[in-house]
């Protein structure tokens, strides 16, 4: 059975050195072999580098092993956080790179722009680029930029693009910007909650600030079984009903949101519990597998997506319908 993986991830080896020469943050330390994603927060790197920088033979291994037959790749966190004059050069050099792994590994490779987004007319251009003539099927963002986010009205040109090219944007977590959190270190501010925290209220965001009924064409993807959303959708719908505000601009209630325009991938969450919810909210037609590679063990992931007590059809959707019907294929 074909199965698509729609979160895997990748760092262009120049993204890299510029991560290593800058003063600010993200700042690679590479005597240290962390990553300083803010002046209290680091995340170990020394492994990993390898992982995401490989473009070749050893990620088609990985993923031979494990029975994923297409992945969806993506750039990870920093690009858009640097200057425009910096981000528009390296984005060009990490979509051709992933363009490149599409030509060189026909079919086992679909590329997700990375854009720099703080220069809107150049990410524009450059979205155009990638899908036109590189043939990519999505953009990938992040739920913040540092000092903006994507539910700020300069970045709706960025969504009415996609739109136009009939591309989803996954949005992907990244440290909040709560300073609250930097006590606790990358392990809580990040993957035990912040990640989570932070998509969460930004796709929450992206709702109330009338993007999808602005843009109503805009296909978003989340990771981790929805960032929770789905086990407090009834609330939020209830809520937002109970207590009008004209400061929420949405016209439907969230859940039509994720009826018409959402999709959420496995990647990262291996709660059959958290499976059981999501389906029960949003239908098996909903869910598409996302590995997370190489921030989550692929082996694991797959594993447990292949022991869900499903049926074969819903398997089918899981593995590989829901994406192709989401990319059009």
């Amino acid at each position: 059975m074909k199965l698509y993986d729609l979160e895997n991830h990748f760092y262009e080896r120049a993204v890299v050195e510029a991560m290593a020469n800058r003063d600010g943050y993200p700042r690679l330390d590479r005597d240290a072999n962390v990553v300083h994603w803010t002046e209290k927060i680091t995340m170990p790197f020394g492994v990993l580098q390898g992982l995401l920088t490989d473009v070749g033979d050893g990620r088609l291994a990985i993923m031979d092993r494990v029975g994923v037959t297409t992945a969806v790749i993506s750039h990870s966190q920093a690009l858009e956080e640097l200057d425009p004059s910096e981000s528009t050069i390296l984005a060009k050099k990490a979509n051709d790179t992933m363009y490149e792994m599409t030509q060189n590994y026909p079919g086992r490779y679909l590329g997700s722009a990375s854009l720099p987004v703080k220069d809107t007319d150049a990410a524009c251009k450059e979205l155009e680029r990638c899908v036109k003539e590189l043939g990519f099927v999505a953009w990938h963002t992040h739920s913040n930029y540092v000092d903006c986010g994507p539910n700020e009205e300069r970045f709706l040109p960025i969504f009415e693009k996609a739109a136009e090219l009939g591309i989803y944007v996954y949005l992907h977590p990244t440290l909040p910007v709560y300073k609250d959190l930097e006590e606790f270190e990358f392990t809580f501010a990040g993957p035990a909650a912040g990640f989570t925290i932070d998509t969460m209220v930004m796709t929450l965001k992206l709702i109330v600030s009338g993007l999808f009924d602005r843009v109503p064409d805009t296909k978003l993807v989340l990771g981790h079984f929805g960032e929770a959303i789905p086990f407090l959708l009834d609330r939020i719908d209830n809520r937002l009903n109970f207590l009008p505000n004209p400061k929420c601009k949405n016209q439907r209630k969230p859940s039509d949101y994720f009826r018409d325009n959402i999709y959420v991938t496995t990647s990262g969450n291996m709660s059959p519990a958290a499976f059981r919810c999501t389906k029960d909210v949003l239908g098996i037609d909903k869910i598409i597998f996302g590995s997370d590679y190489c921030y989550e063990s692929i082996d694991a992931m797959t594993d447990f997506v292949k022991e869900l007590d499903i049926t074969e059809e819903e398997r089918e959707m899981l593995f590989f319908r829901n994406a192709e019907k989401l990319m059009g294929i």
